[in-house]
């Protein structure tokens, strides 16, 4: 292969006459800038590796704990547990103990409305507080009386008519009745 020089001559000279001139002490600073960026990069692959190893060290000795502690926290889990199921009883309880003497006074003072000549054949009341009272008597007017006492009363509230009907009882003729009205438990009592 035949190699041909196509630069003039002016710069064929320049270019053979480029040379480095290096000298020890120009060396130096960038020699002194990467050894101390070595350190520095070192230093901190130290730092890491040993909060790495640290934070391991840490991780092992609360997972130990955590072992340890494992029947403890398995106990107080199951003590929480029956004591959230002693609580619902306890509700239960404290709801049956207000309400008990609910249905006492409830007839208690079912028993004071109660004009003569009225004769109570049923009672029934709902969940909700509503209470279904059907009787006889001779005459509308008791069983309007009735329902003024009832009205009156602190237990009873919303006293409406359902159904009111001629009818026989032993060849006497009867009112039968039918009243629904709420009951409203006084709150002293409880």
């Amino acid at each position: 292969m035949i190699r041909v020089n196509l630069l003039p001559r002016e710069e064929k000279a320049q270019r053979q006459s480029v040379s480095f001139d290096l000298k020890v002490g120009d060396m130096v600073v960038p020699g002194v800038v990467m050894g101390a960026a070595a350190l520095i990069i070192a230093g901190t692959v130290m730092s890491q590796r040993s909060r790495a190893a640290s934070l391991e060290a840490s991780i092992a000795q609360v997972d130990e704990e955590s072992r340890a502690l494992a029947p403890q926290i398995a106990r107080v889990n199951q003590l929480a547990q029956k004591r959230a199921e002693l609580d619902l009883r306890m509700g239960v309880i404290n709801k049956l103990e207000k309400d008990r003497t609910q249905s006492v006074r409830l007839m208690d003072e079912l028993a004071r409305c109660v004009p003569d000549h009225l004769w109570m054949t049923s009672t029934s009341q709902d969940g909700g507080g509503s209470l279904t009272l059907e009787g006889v008597t001779y005459s509308n007017l008791v069983v309007s009386d009735f329902m003024s006492r009832l009205e009156r009363s602190p237990m009873f509230a919303n006293v409406e008519l359902d159904v009111a009907e001629r009818g026989q009882v032993t060849d006497k003729n009867v009112v039968r009745f039918r009243v629904n009205c709420a009951v409203t438990p006084d709150e002293q009592a409880n």
